[in-house]
């Protein structure tokens, strides 16, 4: 009963869900996003869905500031909604009222913005001076490199943009299912000795008898 209720317990803490990724950098989380921006998050809404788990929805309002980086030089929204998912272990969560660093992306679908633990969204009073000035020369060189694709195209930096987002997207994904298979083989093989030394350990008891 003690090994089955051993074997139960480890399968349950395996990691399966956690969000994989590189520590992420100021400079790597301009490049990735689509939108960034200094936001004071004023409304927050939380919603639950229960199945085998309550699984936690938010709903942010949040007040845009200092813009770093936007898809176009004519986005001038004051207010954004961020949705962000428990299930979706990638999603940060903006629960908690603040003044937040937010690297973002934006769904199609439904215009919400959303913000991933693989960016480096954090609150404003965690941002170095360093990576301020970083910001601002990365702000600079977008804009150059914006206003020549906009007198270009005005769609092209959309339309380059997307490919490298799923592409990221996709290599994040594998990145976790390759992490995920190899912790679930570790914790089989670990299983698999643990019932291969009970069993020797029981036909070692009946020969003795």
């Amino acid at each position: 009963m003690k090994a089955i209720l051993l074997v139960i317990a480890i399968f349950f803490g395996i990691p399966i869900f956690a969000c994989k990724c590189d520590t992420p950098t100021i400079k790597g989380s301009f490049e990735s996003a689509d939108f960034v921006f200094v936001g004071d998050v004023y409304d927050v809404n939380k919603t639950y869905f229960t199945a085998y788990w309550n699984v936690e929805n938010v709903l942010s309002k949040v007040r845009v500031g200092k813009i770093y980086k936007s898809l176009s030089s004519d986005f001038k929204s004051k207010d954004v909604t961020f949705f962000g998912q428990q299930f979706n272990s990638c999603d940060f969560l903006f629960n908690k009222k603040d003044e937040y660093l937010i690297f973002a992306y934006i769904d199609p679908d439904t215009t919400f913005f959303y913000s991933e633990l693989c960016l480096a969204t954090k609150p404003l009073n965690q941002v170095s001076d360093e990576e301020f000035k970083l910001l601002e020369k990365l702000s600079k060189d977008y804009e150059t490199q914006l206003s020549n694709s906009e007198n270009t195209n005005p769609e092209l930096s959309l339309v380059l943009r997307t490919p490298d987002k799923i592409i990221n997207d996709l290599k994040r994904e594998n990145r976790q299912v390759s992490d995920d298979n190899q912790t679930l083989k570790t914790y089989l093989i670990i299983v698999s000795l643990f019932f291969l030394v009970i069993i020797i350990f029981v036909i070692l008891i009946r020969k003795k008898k």
